[in-house]
């Protein structure tokens, strides 16, 4: 999977912004995320599997519990798709 569009994110306010550059949709398609949300959609920018997204996680931050990572990874993912930013391809 990999997002289907370029997104630039910036820290605004002490939030996490990923701003879509290239797909037409405005202001809808503005992503609001914490640390752990940017750091997936960049690295979503390559084609990655959901395997190998919680194996950098686990890599870059300190994770207490895996059912809880894999959990809101999915949940994270599943809004991803409805947001129409995200491809299975």
């Amino acid at each position: 999977m990999k997002l289907k569009y370029n997104f630039v994110i910036n820290e605004v306010a002490g939030q996490k912004i990923a701003l879509p550059i290239d797909c037409g949709y405005g202001e809808q398609s503005v992503i609001k995320t914490n640390e752990t949300g940017a750091f997936i959609l960049e690295i979503l920018k390559n084609d990655i599997t959901k395997q190998e997204i919680l194996e950098k996680i686990n890599q870059e931050f300190s994770v207490e519990s895996q059912e809880t990572l894999e959990n809101w990874l999915d949940n994270f993912l599943e809004k991803l798709k409805n947001a129409e930013v995200l491809s299975d391809d």
